[in-house]
């Protein structure tokens, strides 16, 4: 069986011809759905205006005959998520049009915090695509650094509680979810960065939904004394996101986390994944594993606090590094290097017995070819994410606008992920380093099975490698890596 994916729920369709070419009616559709949906009078407003703005985009730049113009606008509810969807079969999206995508509205939604993702994206023969996102119940916009107000230090410890009595661990199920939030605040106070943990109406969508599959342990009473989930986002994904794992602290060292792992073990094996995936902070090794990690990606977060965590201040962008946990024999690759940085790709598939053999036919993309990109912009975080579908001669100038559009809205951190089943690979790789991005490292079966190596633009952010601590030597190797690529760049000025 494979992995299930979200459920949507549809709140509206519309097909505007070009009679509005002002958006008005996206516009006004899009207000009366946020109202229905709980988003209060601002947030509805806000959301209507970004989607009117996106709309207006479409007439203006989307088509060489304004009497073809058309569209077609989606709004779904996936859990507590508003998504909006503005798909035309206009011109494909280049670099000088995204910046006629009304541009000031959408810099505005960005940095006032509007909307919580944007994408862009070509589909092809099927057109243009640009989804707008936002949280129904928003957490704590991140990009100032956490407020101190809402970040209380934890419970002061209890005594454990040595009779267990019987437990059983098993598929969460809405109804869990006061449960599971009573066990984060027992577990951090309220000091966990992950808000729909201290919104049972929140976390419940999540799981009815399917963008999460959670695990529990309940003792004979009924209370859920330890937790653990997967994050899910496509349907017949090979890989997942794990985490969100919390035993009460009353109950440790019982190894409940044996118990979870055994449910969470069993479901990916029933559901066909072969990996987990995950990205620990740096700012402690705490979370941090003793296997080589595949990737250092630097600005990944804002400055967050940890309290109760002695020497975990830091005064700039906190970095992370990703790696990957097999769950099932990994199939081989063969997977076009870039020569650029083809030693150190080799060397974190060595490590991480990834079995992968460099394919031949490195090519360039025929002139006049056409990219296809999608742009994913976390808005709450400052950072986004250009992954590449189709590698086209325009690849610079794709990029080059789809950075200058983000960092016009208050993004600092782009990163960018070309798959590596494409002959162009390497040329795209030198494309990025022409255009300041710089080495991260490995995303394994990150594109619907295939791996990807990631790039990032970093910018003008700070970057202290002391305020990075890492915990297996390889990672300290990865890192040198990267920032003596960051120091090679041009000076801006």
């Amino acid at each position: 069986m494979a992995a299930p994916g979200p459920t949507e729920q549809l709140l509206a369709t519309l097909h505007v011809e070009h009679s509005s070419r002002d958006g008005s009616i996206v516009a006004a559709v899009v207000q009366a759905g946020a109202h229905d949906v709980g988003l209060d009078a601002d947030q509805g407003e806000h959301l209507a205006l970004a989607a009117g703005a996106v709309a207006r985009a479409v007439y203006l730049r989307g088509f060489e005959d304004p009497d073809e113009a058309a569209l077609d606008m989606t709004m779904l509810r996936i859990g507590h998520l508003v998504t909006v969807r503005i798909d035309d079969r206009g011109l494909p999206f280049n670099a000088e049009a995204e910046d006629e995508l009304d541009a000031d509205v959408i810099e505005q939604a960005l940095l006032g915090g509007w909307i919580d993702g944007l994408t862009h994206e070509s589909l092809g023969r099927d057109g243009n695509r640009t989804t707008l996102v936002r949280h129904v119940d928003p957490g704590p916009d991140l990009r100032d650094g956490a407020d101190p107000a809402t970040v209380a230090a934890a419970p002061a410890p209890v005594e454990e509680i040595a009779d267990l009595g019987e437990v059983t661990g098993r598929l969460a199920v809405p109804a869990d979810v006061e449960g599971i939030c009573r066990l984060t605040w027992r577990t951090y106070g309220y000091s966990y960065q992950h808000d729909e943990y201290y919104q049972p109406e929140r976390l419940a969508s999540m799981i009815e939904s399917g963008l999460q599959a959670s695990f529990v342990v309940v003792r004979a009473d009924g209370e859920i004394i330890g937790h653990s989930a997967l994050l899910l986002e496509d349907a017949g994904d090979v890989i997942v996101e794990g985490g969100r794992a919390m035993v009460d602290p009353r109950y440790r060292g019982h190894h409940l986390m044996g118990t979870l792992h055994d449910c969470r073990d069993a479901w990916m094996d029933e559901h066909g994944i072969l990996a987990l995936e995950g990205a620990a902070v740096t700012a402690h090794t705490r979370s941090q594993t003793d296997h080589p990690v595949m990737s250092v990606q630097l600005g990944f977060l804002p400055a967050i606090s940890f309290r109760g965590i002695e020497g975990t201040e830091v005064a700039h962008r906190e970095a992370v590094v990703g790696g990957m946990f097999a769950v099932a024999p990994v199939p081989p690759q063969a997977v076009h290097l870039p020569a650029r940085d083809a030693a150190m790709l080799q060397e974190i598939y060595r490590l991480t017995e990834l079995e992968r053999s460099p394919a031949e036919g490195a090519t360039e993309p025929a002139p006049g070819t056409v990219s296809q990109l999608r742009l994913d912009v976390r808005a709450d975080l400052g950072h986004a994410v250009v992954t590449v579908g189709v590698i086209g001669a325009d690849l610079a100038a794709e990029v080059r606008g789809r950075v200058a559009t983000v960092v016009r809205g208050g993004v600092e951190v782009v990163y960018a992920d070309i798959p590596l089943d494409r002959p162009e690979a390497s040329w795209a790789a030198d494309v990025l380093a022409a255009e300041g991005f710089v080495f991260s490292g490995v995303l394994p079966l990150a594109h619907r099975g295939v791996d990807s190596v990631r790039y990032q633009w970093l910018g003008d952010i700070v970057v202290d490698p002391d305020e990075i601590h890492l915990k297996h030597p390889f990672s300290r190797e990865l890192l040198d890596y990267v920032l003596a690529q960051r120091a090679a760049l041009p000076d801006p000025a």
